[in-house]
């Protein structure tokens, strides 16, 4: 059983619709909470076509178009634009060529459902916001699926307060062909449905005494509610697109561990976030980063990287701006001051839309610059740096973020310069100033002091 089209949320369209476009070779190279701003389809690499493609999806949404016309409507024009079928492609990560499936009945239907479940849930979640404190909890149930996932079952009837972190991980749909849903409930149904139960939504229909046909009601068929938060297990999974390790709950597809209508909203209070970081003396914003970072790092990440996705997508041109995405941590604050004599502002670290431009354009030259993927996960480099030094030898001292290049095999390292102090529109910022891939024997240099305590390079 497909998608189901019925009335449709105005959040819903403004959800889908205000997705900026993103090409991806591989679904994994469009990443989990990246979906909430992005939209992609796996070996689309045209602009014009992926944009059709979001507009097709946004009318079908909005006009209520079932699955089987949608795909009438958009099979001939993908197969008079080359993109049907099993055909050879170069994967742009790798550099190698084979065989991949571009359009077929099966993808246009996971391309369909996947869409406009996740587009529904986010207008939903934007609802349920609105109205949370009249109806402040969720109640999860099963959707019409001929087979349940386990974990699935076993959180059927879970009702839990808007604000547990249950729903953070578990807001259906919960996977690819997961039809469960959620129901906001008010605070006397909350009542009623704790000493009662709730109607199974997959209770046997009632048929008629005389025709013996079904009425279209349901045989009234109680079951109990659950008031406790599951308790979720993880499981370790390999991104193979990027190498990084994740952790998955059970029970839960791999990239759908997350609440797209959250994420904009998580996204906003992460920046809002850094931004008072970087207006405070430098001892308290670093303290407040170090305590705060593990709260809010998915988050921080996933903005910035739709920053700069946007920015290569030349979406931004004469924006301009710029944004805090990391901190000094205590320990370099104190370092700064204790072995070089430096006493920063700040612990907020900067980067203005420009030099992403720049880092992104050097990205294209090859084997001494920054990384495309590297670019993009700034804010883990600076998070979790494998060294942090004091360049004092230079004409202009800096503060140089060591980091491990993604996909580099070669001994080289990533390095970020950052200026303390930078004299910017009257006031002084930390400023990320350039990066690039450099041999260790250049993080070594006389009057170069290492400020951390990590292992040696």
């Amino acid at each position: 059983m497909d998608f189901t089209a019925g009335p449709v949320p105005q959040e819903a369209l403004d959800y889908l619709q205000a997705k900026r476009l993103r090409v991806g070779f591989d679904y994994r190279d469009v990443w989990r909470e990246e979906h909430a701003g992005a939209f992609t389809v796996a070996k689309m690499t045209q602009l014009d076509m992926l944009s059709d493609m979001r507009d097709s999806l946004v009318g079908a949404l909005r006009n209520g178009t079932t699955l089987r016309d949608w795909a009438k409507q958009v099979t001939p024009e993908l197969q008079k634009r080359g993109w049907w079928g099993v055909q050879q492609a170069v994967d742009p990560l790798t550099g190698k060529a084979g065989l991949v499936q571009l359009g077929s009945p099966r993808r246009l239907r996971t391309i369909y459902n996947a869409n406009l479940r996740t587009a529904r849930q986010a207008g939903q979640w934007e609802r349920i916001q609105r109205t949370a404190s009249t109806h402040p909890y969720l109640l999860y149930l099963l959707g019409p699926s001929a087979r349940h996932r386990p974990q699935h079952v076993a959180w059927a009837g879970t009702m839990l307060p808007i604000e547990d972190e249950f729903w953070r991980w578990a807001m259906p749909p919960n996977g690819w062909g997961c039809k469960c849903w959620v129901r906001q409930v008010s605070r006397i149904e909350y009542g009623r449905l704790r000493d009662r139960g709730y109607q199974d939504p997959l209770a046997p229909q009632e048929l008629d005494d005389r025709t013996g046909l079904p009425t279209g009601r349901r045989v009234q068929q109680l079951l109990p509610v659950k008031l406790e938060t599951p308790r979720l297990e993880f499981r370790s999974w390999v991104n193979k697109r990027t190498g990084e390790i994740e952790r998955v709950p059970d029970g839960i597809d791999p990239g759908w561990d997350t609440n797209p209508g959250q994420v904009a909203r998580r996204r906003q209070v992460a920046q809002e976030f850094m931004q008072s970081v970087n207006r405070a003396p430098a001892a308290a914003g670093a303290q407040a980063m170090a305590q705060t970072l593990p709260v809010i790092q998915d988050d921080l990440e996933g903005a910035f990287r739709e920053w700069v996705d946007a920015i290569k997508a030349g979406e931004l041109q004469g924006a301009g701006g710029r944004r805090t995405i990391g901190a000094l941590s205590p320990q370099i604050v104190d370092a700064l001051k204790r072995k070089v004599g430096v006493t920063p502002a700040t612990a907020g670290l900067t980067i203005e839309q420009r030099e992403v431009t720049h880092l992104m354009a050097e990205a294209r030259k090859g084997h001494k610059a920054m990384s495309v993927a590297d670019v993009r996960n700034l804010v883990r480099h600076l998070a979790n740096p494998r060294a942090v030094i004091w360049d004092g030898a230079g004409r202009q001292p800096a503060l140089l973020y060591v980091f491990e290049p993604w996909l580099r095999e070669d001994g080289q390292h990533g390095r970020l310069a950052v200026r303390i102090d930078f004299a910017k529109d009257g006031g002084a910022i930390n400023a990320i100033r350039s990066g690039a891939i450099v041999a260790r024997a250049n993080l070594e240099q006389p009057g170069m002091v290492r400020l951390d305590e990590g292992d040696a390079l």
